[in-house]
């Protein structure tokens, strides 16, 4: 975004307020009595409402158009396995770049478009890994003939979420539309017990969850990921070596950087403690705006792997992950394969963001600052390791088994079958 944007944005958050009330957003000039009133939602209402559902129409998101990945990529790979005659679409940021990521049968729609508004308006199934707020902040609202299917990006619930977090909800704004998703939401697809408590609480109105597993974890089950790691050596170009993936999460103060690890060193202890020849892939967060990728990467051997369209393979493929914070490391838990967390903001982090346990509750071994580090790799212990993960699993109530897209998108098929049928009997 310009400088200038940014500078104008600033000067007007001095100068006014905003606030959402009900289907108006008012703007008031601080420190005086007037105000102006919009109602966000008007177009929805004049060009949308009347619109025909479409019940076997699909829409689905990635994380604010990221691209074909996460939950929704392995839900339409067992839609399309079906043969059952649907019309999937997917928001992504550049249709026309991002169309080879996508398998036929799919339609692609730019994100946040007027189009993409559209095709939210007439699905019968809305498909998501996070809230709508692009849409409801331009005033989409849910038909009774359509149902919401939320299955989030997170796994196993280490960062507090949502209504647990105070950083989040301190934006009225923000809470009002995210509450708004919650209560549009029919279906939230959890991974087990552990899960499904945190989106009760953390979600205000949920209802009907369904320990699934997450779909996306389908790819650490029945040999698939042979196949993922044969993406990704494609992708970085290159074939006999191990991969470890570094995936720092996102901070709300944007520090990430300064917390970034020795990531030469890490690679040395790597090749002395497991043996063969390291590359280190960096994922950066979608909302962290900082770049990992120095002179520093490059010497020990490191590639930007953030553009990869889905973490899952990079997860599938990799032979060690470290990170701080991210969820996506319980994901990797189901591989079975070291990883190591390195918080050296430990403190400040939880002060800032929050965790539902201490990170000394997890299996992996924790390290504060990179001579830590080091010695965790070195003494990795894999039977200790492997017990240990297997008794969280246990205690989390987990339930991934490989097959949670064919249950969800059983789930989908019934519900178009469902909705076709009561449009008959309508006509």
């Amino acid at each position: 975004m310009k400088t200038w944007v940014i500078k104008l944005r600033h000067l007007a958050k001095k100068v006014i307020a905003y606030s959402i009330e009900g289907e108006e957003k008012v703007y008031r000039l601080k420190h005086t009595p007037f105000r102006v009133k919009r109602h966000y939602t008007r177009r929805y209402h004049r060009e949308l409402e009347g619109l025909f559902v479409q019940p076997d129409k699909i829409v689905v998101d990635n994380y604010m158009g990221r691209g074909y990945g996460c939950n929704g990529k392995y839900v339409t790979q067992a839609l399309l396995a079906s043969g059952e005659a649907l019309d999937i679409v997917w928001t992504v940021k550049d249709p026309a770049g991002q169309q080879e990521q996508f398998p036929k049968g799919v339609r692609l729609v730019r994100y946040g478009s007027p189009e993409a508004l559209r095709e939210y308006a007439t699905a019968g199934i809305w498909l998501c890994n996070y809230h709508l707020m692009q849409y409801l902040h331009r005033g989409l609202l849910k038909k009774p003939e359509q149902t919401y299917i939320q299955m989030w990006h997170g796994s196993f619930g280490i960062k507090k979420i949502e209504n647990d977090c105070r950083n989040l909800t301190e934006d009225k704004n923000w809470t009002f539309l995210a509450e708004k998703n919650s209560k549009f939401t029919d279906y939230w697809i959890s991974n087990g017990r552990f899960e499904t408590e945190i989106y009760r609480r953390a979600f205000w109105d949920v209802e009907h969850v369904l320990e699934y597993g997450h779909p996306r974890n389908d790819v650490f089950f029945h040999g698939r990921e042979r196949q993922a790691r044969s993406f990704v050596e494609r992708y970085v170009g290159r074939t006999n070596e191990k991969f470890l993936l570094y995936v720092p999460t996102f901070r709300d103060d944007d520090t990430t950087q300064k917390q970034a690890p020795d990531l030469l060193r890490i690679r040395q202890s790597l090749t002395r403690r497991f043996g063969g020849n390291w590359t280190i892939l960096v994922r950066m967060h979608p909302r962290m705006r900082e770049s990992l990728i120095t002179e520093e990467l490059v010497q020990a051997g490191g590639m930007d792997v953030t553009g990869y369209p889905d973490i899952q393979e990079l997860l599938a493929a990799a032979d060690a992950v470290i990170t701080d914070y991210s969820s996506a490391v319980f994901d990797f838990l189901l591989t079975g394969r070291p990883a190591f967390l390195y918080a050296p903001d430990y403190d400040d982090y939880q002060q800032m963001r929050g965790l539902y346990y201490p990170l000394w509750e997890t299996p992996f071994p924790i390290a504060s600052d990179n001579d830590g580090l080091a010695e965790r790799i070195l003494e990795f212990d894999e039977d200790a390791y492997r017990k240990r993960t297997e008794a969280f699993l246990e205690g989390k109530g987990s339930v991934e088994d490989g097959r949670a897209a064919e249950r969800t998108a059983e789930l989908i098929l019934d519900t178009v079958r469902q909705n076709r049928e009561r449009q008959r009997q309508g006509d």
